[in-house]
């Protein structure tokens, strides 16, 4: 939590199966978005997909086409996809038979308003891969 009492990042070493996304709350999500104001949702910090805590603690304002591919784009990359390749790369393993053995980081740093973050800066890995870090815009427009 920062100093405002928001979310300022969330971390998990994820070694089980699956668990689903059916911790999902669609009103907690609009009331995480906010203070995001139009073009904003309640994020979460860790796909709910691997059992992260979700409306528990886990929201923050997401821009939209960050969280979910919806709306204005602001950025090259995107959020949802990165989210969507781990989660698949996660299901294959699990098929497979393989050991599910990723480590997940979502720090989200501070912008010029109050418990809305200018970027979220995603860092995450599979195995002994080497990290795979990615600041991604928050912001409604460019930067």
């Amino acid at each position: 939590m920062d100093n405002n009492g928001h979310l300022a990042s969330a971390k998990g070493h994820i070694v089980s199966t699956l668990v689903g996304d059916a911790n999902r709350n669609g009103y907690q999500q609009r009331k995480a978005g906010w203070p995001g104001g139009p073009g904003y949702d309640g994020g979460h910090a860790a796909p709910s997909f691997f059992g992260f805590i979700g409306e528990r603690g886990g929201l923050f304002p997401h821009h939209s086409w960050q969280n979910r591919g919806f709306g204005i784009e602001n950025d090259d990359a995107n959020f949802h996809e990165i989210e969507m390749d781990v989660i698949n790369e996660a299901k294959i393993r699990v098929v497979e038979g393989r050991a599910l053995d990723l480590k997940w980081e979502m720090e989200l740093l501070p912008g010029p308003r109050v418990g809305v973050p200018a970027t979220t800066r995603l860092t995450y890995a599979f195995d002994t891969d080497e990290p795979l870090s990615r600041d991604l815009n928050n912001l409604p427009t460019r930067k």
